[in-house]
């Protein structure tokens, strides 16, 4: 193992030697990539030299594919595989195939041999036997093109693969990297957005994939599409504890909302597979395929699905291209009928953490990399519509008017008063519209929608009374009608005291800093799904920008980053079994 900083500081002979393995038989790559130096990443070393491998030429590419050995072929036989192809093969179980298996693998090879002039490559991580063979057998029906740039993607895969098992790296620079990657797959050209299945969803969930295999965890991707990654305990009838956060995004978010509790715990794993660390426990890491609620309107289905809660009734819901939920799911390959499975044993869960950026600007206000959450804010989120009576906006006196518009700034401004002045109150009308409106027209309709929050529940359900109580009385006094409908209502979900004091005595061991700073989130989290089957505990690290969050403006530092990731070590390495 060598890590990135001695790379960069390696002289040009040591550096091509220690990265020879990466391509196969192939050391011209790493000498291609020696004058970029230094790298800031292990994805850009990565990026480096694939786009080497990519201006080489098609003759230089064949060599590098031929260079590759057949799988469970002849060289493996002969035990004449390197190290690395030796380590990729007898993981996806290839040095233990039936005699049939090897068999159908050699008349496949001789095939594939035979029409494409060059081995059949496979990044065999994460593969099985019965997997291989169909890929194999899948393959075998491209035209030479398509099958050249297939297998140069695929030692692509295999370099990235290789360049984790051998190369360490300052998690802070490696996450940023890694988030930068994931926000590259977008549904707009100039932002990101990933909603829940669109192909920029697909892909950022085979990135994240790829990610965990890389780090030695096992992978499967669930029923509606949660990645989840698996570092298993030695132990016999070890317990389980859970984290992760979620990967699908708001429409023109930020890079870090979610995100940063699946990357920052797939690194830690990978750093304590490379140290050997063990870990008494299972650790499982789930990238929940969707919270923010943005293409069927409907929040927290992988976590939901995840607590034996997910509303088999949202399948029928329809987004705005008109495609069912149903629909989307099988043509992602997944089946409805295996959601309920997906959900989890409490009685074999130790708990659940995440890590999340805060989305405010507590921390750093007060300097604070870091803070432990006390509990997240329940909430309740009602649309309504507000009817009054159009007209001419010179001819109808002002006492006259049933303006639907003035009755929701009233109520805009009742909201303002009634939760500004009590601290851990919130209350937002984040969405106002006035349909058809014109210059010269008193508007007769309005559409709004309402949240209120709380850490507290009492706090937030007196103030929910008191928003209610105040509609009905501007609707008498400026005769409109306003219909509120509830579309949300979760409580408050308290973090375990045990939970909080372990994430401050890990920051106190990481920082030093005795006190470290407790505070609730007013952002709706994974977590509090949770909470549902198991203790939940929640770990914010500082946001920059005045701690703006849903938006592209939003950032976090990888100094950060490297101290969250660190505290993370510490927490596990020093969470109980029981």
């Amino acid at each position: 193992m060598i890590t990135l900083a001695e790379l960069n500081a390696a002289s040009a002979d040591a550096f091509v030697t220690a990265l020879a393995g990466i391509f196969e038989h192939s050391p011209w790559v790493a000498e291609a990539v020696l004058p970029l130096r230094p790298f800031t990443s292990r994805l850009q070393l990565h990026d480096a030299m694939c786009a080497a491998v990519d201006a080489a030429g098609i003759d230089a590419q064949l060599k590098l594919i031929r260079a590759h050995p057949e799988l469970a072929g002849r060289a493996a036989v002969r035990k004449e595989l390197t190290a690395e192809s030796t380590r990729e093969q007898q993981g996806a179980g290839l040095d233990a195939c039936t005699p049939g298996e090897f068999a159908t693998l050699q008349t496949l090879n001789d095939a594939y041999n035979a029409k494409f002039g060059f081995p059949f490559v496979l990044a065999v991580r994460g593969h099985n036997r019965s997997s291989v063979i169909a890929a194999f057998m899948q393959r075998l029906d491209h035209d030479l093109d398509t099958e050249r740039k297939t297998a140069l993607q695929q030692i692509d895969r295999i370099a990235g693969f290789r360049l984790y098992d051998s190369v360490s790296s300052a998690a802070g620079s490696e996450i940023l990297a890694m988030l930068d990657r994931l926000a590259e797959f977008s549904e707009q050209a100039d932002g990101l957005t990933c909603s829940y299945l669109s192909p920029a969803h697909r892909q950022t969930a085979a990135l994240i994939r790829d990610w965990m295999l890389a780090a030695g965890l096992s992978v499967e991707v669930d029923a509606v599409g949660n990645v989840v990654g698996r570092l298993h305990s030695e132990q016999p009838d070890a317990k389980t504890l859970l984290t992760g956060s979620h990967y699908d995004t708001v429409v023109d978010g930020g890079k870090y909302d979610g995100r940063l509790g699946i990357v920052l715990p797939i690194l830690v794993a990978l750093d304590l597979r490379q140290r050997g660390l063990k870990l008494p426990y299972a650790l499982e890491i789930i990238a929940f395929s969707e919270e923010e609620g943005v293409r069927y309107k409907s929040t927290f289905l992988g976590s939901g699905a995840v607590v034996g809660q997910f509303d088999l009734q949202l399948l029928d819901a329809v987004d705005g291209n008109g495609i069912t939920m149903r629909a989307a799911m099988l043509e992602a390959g997944f089946d409805p009928g295996q959601i309920p499975a997906i959900a989890r044993d409490p009685a074999k869960l130790l708990g659940y953490v995440e890590v999340h950026i805060e989305q405010g600007p507590v921390l750093l206000d007060e300097d604070q990399a870091l803070g432990v959450v006390t509990s997240i804010a329940g909430s309740h989120r009602y649309t309504g519509s507000i009817t009054g009576l159009a007209g001419h906006s010179g001819t109808v006196p002002m006492h006259l008017r049933r303006d639907a518009a003035a009755a929701a700034a009233e109520l805009i401004l009742y909201v303002e008063r009634r939760c500004g002045g009590v601290p851990g109150l919130v209350g937002t009308v984040g969405r106002l519209e006035v349909p058809g409106g014109a210059i010269n027209v008193i508007p007769g309709r309005c559409s709004f929608s309402l949240d209120i929050r709380a850490a507290d529940d009492l706090l937030r359900d007196a103030a929910v009374v008191d928003v209610l109580a105040e509609i009905d009385a501007i609707a008498e006094r400026r005769k409109v009608d306003i219909v509120l409908t509830q579309v949300m209502a979760a409580g408050c979900a308290p973090c375990a005291p045990s939970l909080q004091a372990q994430w401050a005595a890990s920051i106190r061991r990481v920082t030093g800093n005795p006190a470290s700073r407790h505070l609730p989130s007013g952002a709706g989290h994974d977590a509090m799904k949770m909470a549902a089957i198991t203790d939940i505990g929640m770990l914010f690290v500082r946001c920059g920008n005045g701690g703006i969050s849903h938006n592209p403006a939003e950032t976090m530092t990888a100094e950060d980053a490297d101290i969250a990731a660190r505290v993370f070590t510490d927490f596990l390495s020093s969470y109980p079994a029981t």
